[in-house]
């Protein structure tokens, strides 16, 4: 399937398609073609036909040649999260990982193509990288390339085939950071495997041609959401999830001030990559703005080497489509086996799970019992003491509500809160799409503790019309608690 004398990589966002056409060429390969394609006014993947003849002419009028291409998403269109095996999965890998498949993606895992990326076995914890993607996408992108006269090979990430170059890229775990087309993607590179991969809530400026030089302010918002995300990954053995973060751009408009301040925010050494490892530099005359183009190079880069991507959304090994020979009654005798036996690997696995749980769990217990008296005594004193000496703002306990209804992820964010005397709240924030807002309005109307909750405005936030803007109302109004304290006055909160 792999390991032609050319291969076309596309890089694919909802607003253009990046062409590079990569030869073989020594032990690597050399772009022959790079270009980019641009979609037309009103043209999108919801017309593949038409969109993808438009790419068509495009690519014969660059000259470009070759007719299989492996295709490489943004991760606005995917879902990637990371689970943990326990020991003794081994061959079962893809039972158990269908298992939580059916139960996490309960209600829509038959709209999505999922594939995972496995990390290496070391006879403990095996860490796995699962990646989603919705059916329509992918066969809106097949669409495409078909009517463009190409053959797909493998449909994987940009991100993620920029993050598994493994030539000249560190040896230690590493974060990679692409920008790219007004964008910002995150990946983690961890203990052997991929581990992590986000689309950050940055709007990136675009290179400048002279005149005035975007502002810093975005580094900020980027660094702040590295270092987040950095800070909430569980660490290995007391050792960081990360000692580098390579980052693959064109140079603009993240010059090297913006790398050193980038690189003091978030605590980490920053290198910037442009150009794959084992690509040589392409001839005069070939276009070439790093990231957009090095993450088209890299996927066709994977294939002309013979290497399987990391991730392939087109050949998933979750749920590989096969053709069935058997009778209706040896298909049906097969499901029901696999069923079983998929049942009983999840069964053992939760059983040796809860075991080991249970052990570490008495040990700690045994081990605490000293301090478990004496914080017991202590809770007495000041449960005795408290009636005469409690303090406690009353409005913390509303924002401890309003903080668990909105999810552990960056997906929502508050811009303003106040609270007013009577306890009645008015809070507007941002999202990244409307879903998110609905969740959190559906979580404070559960909450017994609140009352009145109203949606108060949703509507898109900027031109880009990639984050909404809304603001909510509520009355925190717990059972049995009246408000005495006329210290309670009205407060705001900000948060980037």
């Amino acid at each position: 399937m792999f390991g032609r004398r050319k291969m076309l990589g596309l890089a694919v966002t909802s607003r253009s398609v990046t062409a590079v056409e990569v030869v073989a060429a020594n032990d690597g390969g050399r772009a022959r073609c790079a270009a980019e394609f641009v979609f037309p006014d009103g043209a999108g993947l919801h017309e593949p036909g038409p969109l993808g003849k438009a790419l068509r002419r495009f690519l014969r009028d660059k000259g470009f040649s070759a007719s299989r291409c492996v295709i490489g998403m943004e991760a606005g269109w995917l879902t990637a999260r990371e689970k943990v095996l326990p020991p003794g999965a081994g061959e079962s890998a893809r039972d158990v990982l269908s298992l939580m498949v059916e139960r996490e993606f309960a209600s829509d895992h038959k709209e999505l193509v999922f594939d995972y990326a496995l990390g290496p076995d070391s006879g403990s914890e095996r860490s796995v990288l699962l990646v989603a993607a919705p059916q329509r996408i992918v066969a809106q992108l097949r669409a495409m390339a078909g009517a463009a006269g190409l053959t797909v090979v493998g449909i994987t990430a940009s991100t993620l085939a920029l993050a598994t170059c493994a030539d000249g890229l560190p040896a230690h775990d590493y974060f990679v950071l692409h920008l790219f087309g007004g964008s910002a993607e995150l990946a983690l590179h961890a203990q052997g495997t991929l581990r992590m991969m986000r689309r950050l809530s940055v709007s990136v400026p675009p290179a400048s041609s002279g005149g005035e030089a975007p502002s810093n302010g975005w580094i900020s918002d980027l660094a702040d959401q590295v270092h987040r995300i950095a800070s909430l990954l569980p660490a290995e053995r007391g050792e960081p999830v990360a000692r580098e973060l390579v980052v693959w751009d064109d140079g603009r408009p993240l010059d090297e001030a913006r790398v050193r301040t980038l690189s003091e925010r978030i605590g980490l050494p920053v290198k910037r990559r442009q150009h794959p490892e084992g690509l040589e530099p392409p001839e005069a005359g070939v276009p070439w703005t790093g990231a957009p183009f090095s993450a088209a190079a890299s996927v066709a880069l994977h294939a002309l080497a013979g290497r399987r991507p990391a991730v392939d959304l087109l050949h998933s090994r979750l749920f590989p489509r096969k053709a069935f020979r058997f009778g209706r009654k040896a298909t049906w005798a097969a499901v029901a086996a696999a069923a079983i036996i998929a049942v009983a690997v999840a069964w053992g696995v939760d059983w040796h799970r809860d075991t080991v749980e249970a052990a570490a769990l008495e040990t700690r217990l045994n081990a605490m019992a000293g301090d478990l008296t004496e914080a017991r005594a202590t809770i007495d004193k000041v449960t005795f003491a408290r009636p005469w000496y409690d303090r406690r703002p009353s409005y913390l306990d509303c924002m401890r509500e309003l903080t668990l209804a909105f999810p552990q992820e960056g997906r929502i964010w508050t811009t303003s809160l106040a609270i007013q005397e009577d306890m009645r709240v008015v809070f507007s924030g941002k999202a990244v799409s409307e879903s998110a807002v609905l969740d959190v309005l559906d979580r404070l109307k559960a909450n017994a503790n609140l009352t009145d909750v109203k949606p108060l405005y949703l509507r898109q936030a900027g031109r880009s019309g990639r984050e909404v803007a809304f603001a909510m109302s509520f009355t925190f109004a717990p059972p049995n608690r009246t408000w005495s304290s006329p210290s309670v006055k009205k407060s705001s909160l900000r948060r980037r």
